[in-house]
């Protein structure tokens, strides 16, 4: 079923609040959490920390997943996949806007030499 023109604002809305609410998370309450200028009780208090945390949060997500799919393969045949469909269709969708929010604050590899200036300013 194609996704109509409303849909596709009604998408685009969503995709916008998730890149503001993740943008605001990183900015206002993750970087002032690890300056100490405010407590926003994230279990974390030093760069170390919060990536040992991000590790068990992947690993925790993978754990997850895998249950998902015991649970689902326990519910009937038609009810399992319908619902591992549903959830897989929902995670990845979240999965991708993450990654464009990520995608699009990847720095560049390598510097183009036309990016540079050539002599100082007067």
């Amino acid at each position: 079923m194609k996704q109509g023109s409303f849909g596709k604002f009604v998408a685009r809305i969503r995709r916008r609040l998730f890149e503001l609410r993740v943008g605001w998370e990183i900015c206002h309450k993750i970087f002032p959490h690890m300056n100490e200028e405010a407590d926003h009780g994230y279990p974390f208090g030093s760069k170390d920390e919060m990536a040992s945390s991000a590790n068990r949060k992947s690993l925790a997500a993978e754990s997850t997943l895998r249950l998902i799919e015991q649970t689902a393969r326990k519910m009937g045949k038609a009810e399992g996949d319908a619902f591992r469909y549903i959830a897989y269709s929902d995670l990845n969708e979240r999965m991708w806007m993450y990654l464009e929010f990520a995608s699009q604050r990847v720095h560049p590899a390598t510097c183009d030499s036309r990016d540079i200036a050539t002599r100082a300013p007067a």
